[in-house]
């Protein structure tokens, strides 16, 4: 399946917020923030797809899930972070 603008952006967001680290996580809520309202939802959604083809892992936390990098993930945010 192919990424979208969007999916590829997500994945470089946790990659840079993580100080480019393949252990952090992070809430739902600060992958969305900084993108814009109306965006959020979709980007909920795309998370979950992302979680589904293997580029992101979930975490439970009693406050809620968080989402990190898996291997694949980090590879290719690697890659597009230096394009």
């Amino acid at each position: 399946m192919e990424l979208t603008e969007l999916d590829k952006a997500i994945i470089v967001t946790i990659y840079k917020r993580s100080g480019k680290s393949k252990k952090a996580h992070f809430p739902i809520e600060f992958i969305c923030k900084g993108y814009p309202k109306h965006l959020h939802g979709m980007i909920k959604s795309r998370v979950k797809k992302l979680v589904k083809l293997g580029y992101l892992y979930n975490k439970p936390h009693p406050s809620g899930m968080s989402y990190g990098l898996t291997n694949d993930g980090w590879q290719l945010a690697k890659k597009l972070h230096e394009e």
